[in-house]
């Protein structure tokens, strides 16, 4: 009897086969030629380091053209300005690669601001606990979503883009239709939010953004949920005939966006103090722009919130040097609308050549 072992298809031969091997090919990998012409060339048709050169030439781009980008002010206001979107941005990828959305962040967002002032300003509720209090009802109002979707049969869609009318509508009746202010700003709550990490200039609202990101990063790539969340988004018929509850992973990430709504206000309103009636009004469509730029696939099973971030930091640097070009402050709405239009054209475009790609392996 003869010891050959049969001819394996090429797919069988690819180096680490499986998700992975498909995952190189998809993004361009030179497999055949392990040599460091190839390596060069899989290091730069990865996605995420692709988005790093793009804001590394937005960078470049906006400091040679205006003279005061390279400031500490500018620096400053970019990492402010960064911060809530790059929380809700951790969520929102969650989402996207899940297979879902959530129209209603915005609302969500601007509602749980408007429910921590009221409760700090007229019933007297101590600013650190009424943070508590409306992250967990962050995360009911997450949960809401999520049973509506996984359980009822909504989409995502429908389901959000309601919830989004229902909070606006929620805000408005708490407060009466004016901004609700803090009388008492002085309170340690609202100085270590305002103040720098360590005594150094970089803001702690930045820092709890990087603290954030850094733990969905590592829950997204390197845990048993952050894989379920990828095979739920990259077909969610394999990932259920996979054993994997991909209802529960998809419910998942709904609470946690509605968490990650609930630390944003309260952090907003640490740093403020007060509760505007337009607040979340365009973070939806910055959060969309930013973590599809930063390479999230709209059609779920891909991304990183490595990505998402750097996203966040274009749209940042975008709103920031246009303003220091003298560009009225009206064209950021502009700016945003162009990018998620040409990021939307580019992820369609990568997607046909690799399934073209694909077919051909």
């Amino acid at each position: 009897m003869s010891n050959a072992q049969p001819d394996r298809t090429r797919s069988e031969r690819l180096p680490g086969n499986g998700p992975a091997a498909r995952a190189d090919l998809i993004e361009g990998n030179n497999w055949q030629h392990p040599n460091a012409h190839s390596r060069l060339r899989r290091l730069t048709s990865h996605r995420d380091f692709a988005i790093l050169l793009v804001a590394l030439a937005l960078f470049g781009f906006f400091a040679l053209l205006t003279r005061n980008f390279l400031t500490e002010q500018s620096m400053l206001e970019i990492a402010w300005g960064v911060s809530i979107l790059g929380i809700l941005s951790v969520g929102m990828t969650f989402l996207f690669v899940s297979g879902e959305l959530d129209l209603s962040i915005g609302s969500n967002y601007g509602f749980l601001l408007i429910l921590i002032s009221y409760q700090n300003e007229r019933l007297g509720v101590d600013p650190s606990l009424a943070s508590l209090v409306v992250i967990v009802i962050g995360m009911i109002i997450g949960a809401v979503n999520g049973i509506l979707v996984t359980r009822i049969g909504l989409s995502s869609f429908i389901t959000t883009l309601g919830m989004m009318v229902l909070l606006r509508g929620g805000a408005n009746a708490i407060s009466s239709g004016y901004p609700i202010p803090v009388e008492h700003s002085d309170l340690p709550f609202y100085r270590i939010i305002r103040a720098g990490f360590l005594g150094t200039p970089v803001p702690n609202m930045f820092v709890a953004m990087l603290l954030v990101a850094g733990v969905g990063a590592m829950l997204l790539a390197t845990t048993k949920f952050g894989s379920d969340v990828y095979a739920t988004g990259g077909n969610v018929d394999a990932a259920q005939n996979s054993g994997i509850n991909t209802k529960r992973v998809k419910f998942r990430c709904f609470v946690a966006m509605g968490g990650l709504c609930g630390i944003a206000a309260a952090l907003l309103f640490g740093r403020i103090g007060l509760a505007p009636l337009d607040a979340g009004s365009d973070v939806l469509l910055k959060v969309i722009a930013a973590i599809i730029v930063g390479g999230v696939g709209l059609f779920g099973g891909r991304g990183t919130i490595f990505g998402a971030i750097v996203g966040v930091l274009i749209t940042g640097m975008i709103t920031t040097g246009l303003i220091l070009m003298g560009v009225n402050g009206y064209w950021d709405g502009v700016a945003t609308g162009a990018i998620i239009l040409i990021a939307v054209g580019l992820n369609l475009a990568i997607r046909r050549r690799v399934t073209g790609r694909i077919a051909e392996a």
